[in-house]
């Protein structure tokens, strides 16, 4: 690293006086009239300018029990398609798409799955929309003016499950609707 010395020679512009109509010399006071100068207005809006706190919260309580279920009814369906797979002969984690075409799925896993999808079952139609609007209340703490952006991203999500898996299946679109009409209510 090379330190060069500061130069004392540089120039430097000297300050110029600048003349104005308003100031004396020496009489920093200025001389405009106050009929010129800009004038406070009150509002006309009353509201008060403080944070008003909602009254919406957040339930971490209901969101925390809702995650456990989601979470529960997910592992047991894990659970049946890994015990199918093995019985085969592959794992979830290293079978292969065209695999995949040729499992074989037998009849008590298929009743079971079925089970679980149907009227009461941890992932019918009823029971997956109750946690989706639970979840949305819960998140919004019941906030009326967050529904159409709660709706938004519930359609959202929908949109996006069908442009990964293909057209969604009958419970699923069963589930959707039951999800918007409660959010409606």
């Amino acid at each position: 690293m090379k330190v060069t010395r500061v130069d004392q020679r540089s120039y430097v512009e000297p300050v110029k006086s600048v003349k104005s109509k308003h100031i004396e010399k020496g009489n920093t006071r200025s001389e405009k009239p106050v009929e010129e100068a800009v004038k406070y207005e009150p509002s006309k809006n009353n509201e008060p300018v403080t944070y008003k706190k909602t009254s919406h919260v957040y339930d971490h309580e209901t969101v925390a029990k809702l995650k456990r279920q989601s979470e529960e009814a997910y592992a047991h369906l894990r659970g049946l398609i890994e015990k199918l797979l093995l019985k085969q002969g592959h794992s979830l984690k290293t079978i292969t798409s065209e695999e995949w075409a040729g499992i074989q799925i037998d009849e008590p896993t298929r009743l079971e799955a079925q089970n679980m999808i149907a009227p009461g079952g941890p992932l019918s139609a009823e029971a997956v929309s109750d946690r989706i609007v639970d979840f949305a209340k819960a998140i919004s703490g019941g906030d009326v003016e967050k529904l159409d952006k709660l709706k938004n991203a519930i359609e959202e999500g929908f949109r996006q499950a069908e442009s990964i898996l293909g057209q969604l299946p009958e419970v699923s679109k069963e589930t959707y609707k039951l999800v918007m009409e409660k959010l409606d209510k």
